[in-house]
Order: C-alpha cells, then sequence, then structure tokens
C-alpha cells in the first residue's frame, strides 16, 4: 500500500508516463506520445500486478478535468488499454459494497478509517486466504494477525465496513481519503458454527480527498 499524489494536468501526468521503460523494454521509447504497460510500471511499482497497475493509473489521473483524462486515456497502448478495460475499477459506496460487493473486484471509494486498536469478538473469528511459500499456497489465517483492521466511515450512511492493509506497512492516515484495493472474502474460523460471510477492502492505494 502506498499514497498516491495525483496529477492535475494533462502535460504533468504524461511526462511521467512516456518515460522509456526500463533500457531493456526494447519495444517502449521515452517522449514518443504513447504510454507501454512498462513505462506506467516503472512508476507504479506494482510488482507487474495488473490489477493494481490499472487502479494507480485511474486513481493517479483522479483529479484531472475529464478532457485530459481522455488524453491520458488516449495515448495507452494497444495492450495497455486493453487491461485498462478489463480491470478498471468499480467506484462505489459504504452501502453499495455492503448490498452489491462481489470478491475479486477492484474497487475506489471514499471515506474515513478508523483504527480498531481491539478487534471485536465478530473481527476476531474472521479469517483470509494469505498467500505462503515459494509454491504459491494459501493458508486461512486470522485478519487481525496479518492485517492492520479499521472501520471506513462516511458522512452519508451510519453504517460501516471493514478495511485493512499487511502489518508491515504504516498506518494509514484518520483522514478523509479515496481508497483504492480489492475486495476480499473473509470466512469465519473453522470449527465455529456461523457459516457467515462479509467482505473485506484490501487497501492497495489512498489519496487524501479535498
Amino acid at each position: 500500500m502506498k499514497e498516491i499524489h495525483p496529477f492535475t494536468s494533462f502535460q504533468e501526468a504524461i511526462s511521467r508516463f512516456d518515460n522509456g521503460a526500463h533500457f531493456y523494454n526494447l519495444f517502449s521509447h521515452a517522449k514518443d506520445g504513447v504510454v507501454s504497460p512498462e513505462e506506467l510500471e516503472l512508476i507504479a511499482e506494482t510488482d507487474n500486478d495488473t490489477q493494481k497497475l490499472i487502479l494507480f493509473l485511474v486513481l493517479s489521473i483522479s483529479k484531472m478535468d475529464n478532457h485530459s483524462r481522455e488524453k491520458i486515456l488516449a495515448r495507452l497502448d494497444g495492450e495497455l488499454f486493453g487491461l485498462y478495460e478489463k480491470y478498471h475499477p468499480v467506484h462505489i459506496t459504504i452501502l453499495q459494497m455492503i448490498e452489491k460487493g462481489k470478491p475479486g473486484l477492484s474497487v475506489t471509494m471514499v471515506g474515513t478509517p478508523k483504527k480498531i486498536a481491539e478487534p471485536e469478538e465478530n473481527v476476531e473469528e474472521l479469517v483470509v486466504p494469505v498467500l505462503i511459500g515459494a509454491e504459491g499456497s494459501f493458508a486461512l489465517v486470522p485478519v487481525k494477525q496479518a492485517y492492520v483492521i479499521y472501520e471506513l466511515h462516511s458522512e452519508y450512511t451510519h453504517e460501516t465496513i471493514l478495511i485493512g492493509h499487511p502489518k508491515e506497512i504504516a498506518d494509514l492516515p484518520e483522514k478523509k481519503l479515496r481508497l483504492g484495493g480489492m475486495l476480499r472474502e473473509l470466512n469465519t474460523e473453522i470449527g465455529t458454527e456461523s457459516k457467515k460471510k462479509k467482505l473485506f477492502l484490501e487497501v492497495q492505494f489512498f489519496l487524501l480527498e479535498d
């Protein structure tokens, strides 16, 4: 997870995006008017995670006017534009996440996080699949063990949702934020009677909201 400082103009954004990528990316060229996935990855630093790469793109141009955003999208090469169309995040509210959210959905949302210092019983029971080992297998780990957990609040509803990020990352500021990430499904621990499932936003990027 990292903070994004969004671009405010077309020229500012294109000067960073159209960078030629790494020297070994032979088909990417700086200042040629075309932005490739490799060039975007150079500044996004997402470890070639396509979903995160497009999320970075969308949030980084979110403060630009519509015309400037359209000009940026017109500069994406065919491969990157195809990824944009496939992985473009959905902007949702807290209520929409509760009522219509689906696991694996890439989303952006606005709210104020409040860190949960002592997780309540219903949070204690929740587990989340975590990637372990070189073979890429998953294990169910208590969410409070793997993540810093917050409740996300909004002035538009009294409802709240759970969000979080890995513990090794610095805490989110408890201010109004625009968050980007992926919806994950949480389950109750093995051995508990309840089969209720709920969603959890794994935060990948954030920016300060006006």
